[in-house]
């Protein structure tokens, strides 16, 4: 792979980027560094549909959707031509946007089973107001989550942090996932100290097959909340309508009381919420809670077109076979050339590639670099993501491309 990734205007600009802002853990997984050295191009000049444009102008036949926010495509005309109408008006005032509880209406009737709406604007502020909510509900401090379930970047919630783990952070205990009887033994030594179970529908890390929630931990976590009177909440950030039309925890026959919603809610316009039950509301309503930028009425605008296209076009179903035949077509393209150990896991509408036993991903570095270079974004360590935008031709263009990548790969690690 001698030919770069990155041409001089991409290298250029890592150059001027490294100078300026902390690398490492910053921004990691947004970074190409995530995927490896000169895999995937690091900066991105346009997007449109499913494709995307490098700083120096060369062009990819894109699965990663923004890192999961664009459910409709990159710049999808209508929800760009509502958002640019709502901007001519207004879009931040010191009062609310009447757009607000219009988006909050229609994300109510979209989603199955929930009374009262909260929006903010990342992720991370929708899990960390669940977390507060469920405190708050029960006057407990405790809360469970699941080992190695990323929930955003709260130092209270962190995966990795940076300090000794101190103060508030000794009031969140991890559980193996889908391991129901550790999470017993955790909910009997917690007991009316327990506030509440986080969990996601997906333990989707990076270089390993998605495993999705089983049965048992669903079990297992209902009859915590009968035991103990626990809250629950299911983040849904990253899965959510992507598992299931009205919701992930449908699929999987979870019945949370919050539900944490964030990245496909209005195509790469930024806001999030959390869903609550009205058992829960007297809680919510206790906290403090605001910042400057979550009462965007050109977010909000754009949230509303998005979920009546995502209904109106059958997005999901959409995804749904276009991820099938996807992954079909990549498991065969790499038997076809002796890659017998391709695996592809997860919901086809975001599916994990990987090869079975690639220590370090190796191998798929390998796979996604010539891939890159012959024009198709195929992450080796995070999973994809299918979109609207997604046609039956590019999916053909993409198991092409896959084809000549894995001919280029070695069957062993290089």
């Amino acid at each position: 792979m001698s030919d770069p990734v990155d041409g001089p205007r991409g290298r250029e600009l890592w150059e001027r980027t490294d100078a300026i802002i902390p690398r490492g853990g910053i921004y990691l997984t947004r970074s190409a560094r995530f995927a490896g050295r000169d895999v995937l191009p690091g900066f991105i000049r346009s997007a449109k549909g499913c494709r995307i444009e490098d700083a120096d102008g060369r062009s990819y036949l894109d699965f990663n959707c923004g890192n999961g926010p664009n459910i409709l495509g990159y710049c999808h005309p209508e929800v760009d031509a509502a958002a640019a109408e709502q901007a001519g008006e207004m879009d931040l005032s010191a009062f609310f946007p009447e757009m607000m509880p219009l988006y909050a209406e229609q994300l109510l009737e979209a989603v199955a089973g929930f009374d009262w709406t909260i929006f903010t604007k990342n992720g991370s502020d929708s899990t960390n107001l669940a977390l507060r909510t469920m405190r708050s509900s029960t006057h407990r401090p405790y809360v469970i989550l699941f080992r190695d379930s990323y929930h955003g970047f709260g130092a209270e919630i962190a995966l990795h942090p940076e300090t000794p783990v101190t103060g508030e952070q000794r009031h969140v205990v991890r559980v193996p996932w889908n391991d129901a009887g550790a999470l017993e033994r955790a909910v009997e030594e917690l007991g009316d100290r327990l506030a509440g179970i986080m969990v996601s529908p997906l333990d989707q890390n990076p270089s390993q097959e998605t495993r999705e929630a089983s049965a048992e931990i669903v079990a297992a976590i209902h009859a915590a909340r009968e035991r103990t009177g626990c809250r629950v909440a299911l983040d849904d950030v990253r899965a959510g309508f992507r598992m299931h039309p009205k919701g992930s925890h449908v699929a999987m026959g979870l019945e949370p009381d919050l539900i944490c919603l964030g990245k496909p809610l209005a195509n790469g316009y930024s806001v999030s919420a959390v869903l609550g039950r009205n058992e829960l509301r007297e809680g919510a309503e206790r906290i403090a809670f605001t910042a400057t930028y979550m009462f965007s009425a050109v977010a909000f605008r754009a949230g509303i077109k998005t979920l009546e296209i995502y209904e109106r076009d059958n997005v999901f179903e959409h995804m749904v076979r276009m991820g099938k035949r996807l992954g079909e077509g990549i498991v065969a393209a790499g038997r076809a050339h002796g890659h017998e150990d391709v695996v592809m896991s997860g919901p086809p509408t975001m599916p994990t590639f990987l090869f079975r036993d690639d220590v370090k991903a190796k191998r798929a570095r390998v796979f996604g670099g010539h891939a890159a270079r012959l024009g198709a974004i195929f992450h080796p360590r995070l999973n994809w993501f299918l979109s609207l935008a997604h046609q039956p031709d590019d999916i053909e263009e993409a198991i092409d491309i896959a084809g000549r990548a894995f001919a280029l790969t070695p069957l062993t690690p290089p």
